[in-house]
């Protein structure tokens, strides 16, 4: 997974009610390409839970830093 809409839709639609949020707070999340890190926990948990491969704590702080240092770098995401 390269980014966090893709963590989102490997829950395949239960991503909201497997960390128990909103419908419409999952497609913010997703359209912000984002998953605050308060939520981590949780994403991980329920990706455990059920039986989401790949999703760790490891890579979800890799995407938040690939995400910031986009940002430092004017908006170019390095593959």
């Amino acid at each position: 997974m390269n980014s966090f809409s893709e963590v989102i839709d490997a829950f395949n639609g239960q991503f909201a009610q497997a960390i128990g949020i909103e419908e419409s707070h999952a497609r913010t999340m997703k359209a912000r390409d984002s998953i605050p890190s308060y939520r981590w926990v949780d994403t991980v948990n329920a990706a455990k839970t059920l039986r989401v491969k790949g999703v760790t704590l490891d890579l979800l702080a890799r995407l938040e830093a690939e995400k910031a240092k986009a940002r430092e770098n004017g908006g170019e995401v390095s593959a």
